[in-house]
């Protein structure tokens, strides 16, 4: 039975003379407060077994309720740039370098003094470089005049590297450094001078308003004081193994065994040693170059691993990421910022990395 619960509530404001009948009947009313008004309202009382609803107790509504569950989070796992390598060989005519596909290699010089450089493209700030020789003035008069870019003063590795950086970067930091195990191999080889420094060093940069990181090694020779007329120091230092790579910071980690692999696939060619024998004038049998780097690398493995997490936390947070563990592989993903809550707490092949694992990279 209908209900006219609200022409009931105009009646008890509007209307006098509204009486009562009982259940189930009518009762016929017209308006005394509005001369205009002449419809007759009829009031439907709830018949026999009804009542009304109780304004001091809610009425119990029966109501379908749609279930719509929204779809399970669809996901899916992208190789990092560093683990989809496609590799390809470079040649020159004095050697032969493994690189990635899209790389560019540039070098300058000849069996007396080569340098090169192995770089992502695209204006990325990811490669690695490496020089023979190098030679620096002792005193600014003498590099003045020889036309050097720079000297050193106290002939340090780190010395070596902030003045080759200065022009082109707005900091250069060392965070860490490290004297490589194979110092004293390398001055079993030199009976005629003694290593000055050897080091290998971790260092943070920006370039051009870009932060990047990476490993720098040196092995500058001892260069006694020369003063001559004038009271000029025409001692020079002797660089050798100039070694670079870097990457964007926090990345180093993550691109590590690519440019390991780059660095110890450098092969001098035949031309190479010919050419050497023919200049020196007697023969030299070539050398190894696969093991080089690895003491260098050193740098990089004893930084501060706090400092490395630190920036690892800090490039997460600014591009809205956080890292996950892959259960199943062991794996170490990098998700965007709210990824565990969307698969929810009921999932156990997804898990928060703890601190040290920031320190490991991620491979997607």
């Amino acid at each position: 039975m209908k209900r006219l619960l609200t022409l009931l509530t105009i009646c008890t404001l509007t209307l006098t003379g509204c009486g009562t009948t009982a259940r189930g009947g009518k009762k016929t009313v017209t308006s005394q407060t509005d001369p205009t008004y002449a419809a007759e309202t009829e009031l439907t009382y709830p018949e026999e077994g009804e009542t009304f609803w109780n304004p001091d107790e809610p009425p119990t509504i029966d109501t379908e309720i749609d279930e719509t569950f929204a779809d399970p989070v669809s996901y899916d796992v992208r190789p990092a740039e560093w683990t989809d390598i496609q590799w390809t060989q470079y040649q020159c005519a004095y050697f032969t370098l493994e690189i990635p596909a899209g790389w560019q290699v540039e070098w300058t010089g000849n069996s007396e003094a080569l340098g090169w450089q192995a770089y992502a493209g695209d204006g990325q700030m990811l490669g690695l470089s490496n020089t023979d020789h190098l030679t620096a003035a002792k005193s600014a008069d003498i590099s003045n005049l020889l036309g050097q870019s720079f000297y050193l003063e106290n002939g340090t590795v780190e010395e070596l590297f902030c003045k080759l950086y200065a022009p082109t970067t707005e900091y250069f930091t060392v965070l860490n450094s490290c004297v490589p195990a194979n110092r004293d191999y390398l001055q079993s080889l030199r009976s005629d001078k003694a290593i000055w420094d050897y080091q290998s060093l971790y260092a943070n940069f920006s370039e051009n308003g870009i932060e990047g990181e990476g490993i720098y090694s040196a092995v500058i020779m001892e260069a006694p004081d020369l003063i001559l007329t004038g009271g000029y120091n025409y001692a020079m230092w002797e660089i050798n193994g100039v070694f670079t790579e870097y990457a964007p910071i926090g990345e180093l980690v993550n691109w590590q065994p690519v440019l390991c692999r780059i660095a110890q696939s450098f092969t001098y060619t035949d031309y190479y040693w010919q050419e050497m024998m023919e200049r020196l004038g007697t023969r030299v049998e070539p050398i190894s170059t696969s093991d080089d780097t690895d003491p260098v690398m050193e740098a990089f493995e004893e930084r501060m691993t706090e400092d490395e997490i630190i920036q690892a936390k800090r490039s997460d947070m600014i591009g809205e990421y956080e890292r996950v563990y892959d259960n199943e592989t062991g794996n170490i993903y990098r998700a965007y910022d709210g990824f565990l809550d969307d698969i929810g707490s009921d999932q156990t092949r997804y898990s928060a990395i703890t601190d040290s694992q920031y320190a490991e990279g991620y491979v997607g």
